[in-house]
């Protein structure tokens, strides 16, 4: 059985002295260790939100602002454990799938594909093999997705075994399997965004080619159109899924994020 995590006494006395009335606080499990120093990171709540963070050395000490390894620190607690919540939220949802869903739907597609090929326009082929290749790149996308979450398990457990403690390094790898897997999902998205006017027409010369009294072509048919609408995007998701595409922008709203929060940490300045 794991022990309780009980922080040191003048760590727990730090995050009470700068405890405002009606808050309550956590002292993370997860500590950093900076120039041989371990630090903790507090939070301080109202309600489910959290309104501001403190940073404390291991022996009491609370680091001024002014010393730039202090927002270092700062940077790796928060990135650390956001990251983690993002592939326990996220990563165990979007890395979830029946491989054999997609290896059917792409054995239909071709099959599909085959049986009316002599009488497809060029042009028609074309769409044809770009719907083909979008249950293949999802796949893809997956097993991307499931390597990424397997690495932060890799990363959770190397933590653990060194007491919880995390560091630059670890923080860096975090990153970089994060990015991984988001950018994974976004491409499974973008496959799905691209390829929406080429499967509208294929339906629609599946439909005429395909004769109301072909019950087996009309069913096979229905399960593209079905496959076809799961891919559709309203159009807030639509304008979501491009703009993951500007890195520019996103690392310029991750900054304005840690700004915010560096607005309202307690260390003193």
């Amino acid at each position: 059985m794991s022990q309780k995590f009980e922080p040191p006494k003048e760590v727990v006395t730090q995050a009470l002295r700068y405890k405002r009335p009606g808050e309550r606080y956590e002292i993370f499990d997860t500590r950093v260790e900076y120039n041989n120093e371990l630090y903790y990171y507090v939070a301080y709540f109202k309600g489910k939100k959290i309104i501001a963070d403190l940073i404390v050395r291991e022996d009491g000490i609370v680091p001024s602002l002014s010393d730039p390894d202090t927002v270092k620190v700062l940077r790796i607690s928060i990135g650390v454990n956001t990251k983690m919540r993002h592939f326990i939220i996220l990563g165990s949802r979007w890395s979830y799938t029946v491989d054999q869903v997609w290896r059917d739907q792409e054995k239909l597609l071709t099959k599909m594909y085959q049986k009316h090929e002599r009488e497809m326009p060029e042009e028609v082929k074309n769409h044809f093999q770009k719907f083909i290749e979008v249950p293949r790149g999802i796949l893809k996308g997956y097993k991307v997705i499931q390597e990424s979450c397997q690495r932060a398990k890799q990363l959770r457990k190397k933590m653990e075994r060194r007491g919880d403690v995390t560091d630059q390094a670890i923080d860096e790898e975090l990153d970089q399997a994060r990015d991984k897997m988001f950018y994974a999902k976004n491409k499974q998205h973008l496959l799905a965004l691209n390829s929406e006017e080429s499967r509208k027409r294929v339906i629609h010369f599946l439909a005429k080619k395909i004769p109301l009294w072909d019950l087996q072509g009309r069913w096979r048919l229905q399960k593209i159109k079905s496959l076809h609408r799961r891919m559709r995007f309203n159009k807030r998701e639509r304008q979501d899924v491009l703009d993951v595409q500007d890195d520019v922008t996103r690392s310029k709203v991750g900054e304005e994020e840690f700004q915010k929060i560096l607005e309202v940490t307690r260390n003193q300045r």
